[in-house]
């Protein structure tokens, strides 16, 4: 039991304690990757900054591109719409002659079926017995 409120009792764990010197040994065996040495970190430093203008110069040709293609995109995507408007239009105009058409047999038809009642055959032969009188 812990003497004080916050001593935390703990058994012991054993472990290899590897000192910083067979650390170094082990990275130069290749077993670990070694320490760079000042030489390396230059020549790093060196070979980063000649590959960033190049780098730069290959990102700022792909970004010109894009926007290119991007232009290119867009300028399809607005015939696109405009040909889209034009079909919209042109459909529009076809179920307006459609409606008129069957208006105009749906008024065909009802007169017909006006016409053939008995009672628009009396009409019919009244006004032919005023009109001889």
């Amino acid at each position: 039991m812990p003497q004080h409120p916050l001593d935390i009792s703990h058994e012991p764990v054993t472990a290899k304690i590897v000192n910083f010197t067979a650390f170094k040994n082990a990275g130069s065996n290749n077993v670990l990757m070694p320490f760079p040495s000042r030489l390396a970190r230059n020549q790093v430093k060196h070979k980063t900054k000649s590959y960033l203008p190049d780098t730069e110069k290959t990102l700022r040709a792909k970004i010109v591109a894009l926007q290119q293609e991007l232009a290119i995109v867009q300028q399809e995507k607005a015939e696109l719409e405009s040909l889209l408007k034009q079909q919209e239009k042109t459909r529009k105009l076809q179920l307006q002659e459609m409606q008129i058409e069957i208006d105009l047999h749906k008024v065909t038809h009802q007169v017909a079926e006006i016409t053939q009642t008995d009672y628009f055959q009396q009409l019919q032969i009244e006004i032919a017995s005023l009109r001889n009188k």
